[in-house]
């Protein structure tokens, strides 16, 4: 739980203490993580759980619980540790400037493979859908959450890369990036390697013209 504990002291630091929740999104974990969640024992954590949808739409489920729980704000980050609490600040003071601040992976410790796979990305959706952003699948945004909630019923419940489609369909609302330091993971595998990265991408773009983006 060192993610949560770490972030736990960053939130009391910048948002104060009382004045935010944690939801932990429990994507089918077949492990400990329930019985650890709920022997943490804070009042300000919240757990949602739901059979295996995967990272996207897990992200999804995320947005809208958490609107519904009356959130002003969504921060989402991955649970694997590579986003560091030290950039946060940056990105809530920007937070009344649009609707979606995102983090921009400007040094990796994660390797070569995945930066290749982001730089790929970028060129590749900055071609087709025009995008101005220049991390649509960054685990470090922060969102108005209505507006999060709303998009994110949107997104069909079949759609692989969904936080990719949320970063597009918010886009038109108005953005900011911030740029950040992203770690190497404490634990878990990368759900996309190199090698298997041109049929997500694939799919991904057709995704995208199903969703009429």
């Amino acid at each position: 739980m060192p993610v949560l504990t770490e972030w736990r002291s960053e939130l009391d630091r910048t948002v104060g203490a009382g004045r935010y929740a944690i939801l932990v999104v429990d994507d089918g974990s077949k492990d400990a993580t329930p019985a650890r969640l709920a022997g943490l024992g804070w009042t300000e954590l919240r757990v949602h759980r739901h059979s295996n949808r995967g990272h996207g739409q897990s992200c999804l489920a995320g947005y809208i619980e958490a609107a519904q729980m009356g959130a002003t704000y969504i921060f989402q980050i991955d649970s694997d540790g590579q986003c560091d609490p030290a950039g946060f600040a940056k990105v809530w003071e920007r937070r009344r400037n649009a609707p979606a601040i995102y983090g921009r992976r400007m040094t990796r410790d994660d390797g070569l493979a995945r930066r290749v796979i982001s730089r790929i990305l970028r060129a590749s959706l900055k071609v087709t859908r025009r995008t101005r952003l220049n991390d649509t699948n960054v685990p470090f945004r922060l969102y108005d959450a209505p507006l999060a909630a709303a998009t994110a019923r949107r997104i069909p419940a079949d759609f692989n890369l969904a936080n990719i489609a949320m970063a597009l369909l918010m886009e038109p609302a108005g953005f900011e990036e911030v740029p950040i330091h992203f770690r190497d993971r404490m634990g878990g595998h990368p759900t996309v390697r190199l090698w298997g990265f041109v049929p997500k991408a694939l799919r991904l773009h057709r995704d995208l013209f199903r969703l009429g983006h």
